[in-house]
């Protein structure tokens, strides 16, 4: 189902619950007779009201901001894996086909191994560390006496220590959602001034349900929408391995159209 009907199904969800309650508290005591309430009871709704947006606001631009962030390491990571299979050139012809190989081998890893386990919140396996110190051996152990090669083989090594690096960044985003203790003052938060807003009289029966419909809508779409963003790899709407896979594009473009000689 995409996310946008998800939202919809779940945001009249909260609003059809939400009428029934206010339908349920109609039939003890009628909105317009909560009008003495309104005094102080608007005052503790507005405070309760800025507090909580202000919270829910914070914590759902945070998670937009950390979702950007982890799509913005994939694209480094794979311009990284690009620069060293470019730079792998400078090696004798036995060490550059290893690295590449290698490299193809990490990029396929992080596509078809990584990329489920980081869907599914699950531990990622070791093999991409030993895979990236595969890539690194070829590199460690090369010596030139030319200026320019030992220029390629610095950048080279150093491209494989940022590879390692921007893989850390995008493991730990994967797993770095809401804590529990955050999410116990999201929700019941919203309770809270859903419940000090049935307290509040209006003029008439109809303008309750109106009122109690557009707040509670509003706070349960945003909600939808950090519960969605939490886990920049998981859920709906997550990051995909758009970049690898033009990484791997990218690997049979330099194969196919750039013979050894070009590569300096």
């Amino acid at each position: 189902m995409a996310i946008w009907w998800q939202a919809l199904l779940f945001t009249l969800s909260v609003v059809a619950v939400a009428c029934a309650v206010v339908a349920l508290l109609q039939k003890f005591a009628t909105p317009t007779g909560r009008t003495h309430n309104n005094e102080l009871g608007t005052t503790i709704f507005e405070l309760l009201t800025v507090l909580y947006a202000i919270v829910l606001a914070f914590v759902l631009i945070t998670a937009w901001e950390n979702k950007e962030a982890a799509g913005q390491v994939t694209y480094r990571e794979a311009n990284e894996l690009v620069d060293v299979y470019w730079s792998a050139a400078a090696l004798e012809p036995e060490q550059r086909d290893q690295v590449r190989e290698v490299v193809r081998a990490y990029t396929n890893e992080v596509i078809d191994e990584e990329w489920p386990a980081m869907r599914d919140q699950e531990p990622v396996s070791s093999e991409g560390l030993m895979l990236l110190d595969a890539m690194r051996a070829p590199v460690a152990g090369a010596q030139t006496d030319d200026d320019v090669t030992q220029a390629r083989l610095d950048a080279t090594q150093s491209g494989v220590l940022a590879i390692s690096e921007f893989r850390t960044e995008r493991l730990f985003a994967a797993q770095s959602g809401l804590s529990a203790a955050m999410w116990t003052v999201l929700v019941p938060g919203a309770v809270l001034v859903f419940a000090v807003m049935l307290t509040l009289g209006t003029p008439t029966r109809k303008y309750q349900f109106v009122l109690v419909g557009l707040i509670s809508g509003m706070v349960a779409l945003m909600l939808f929408a950090t519960y969605q963003l939490e886990y920049p790899f998981s859920r709906s709407g997550a990051t995909d391995p758009v970049a690898y896979e033009t990484a791997i594009e990218r690997f049979d473009m330099i194969d196919a159209n750039y013979a050894h000689e070009q590569l300096f």
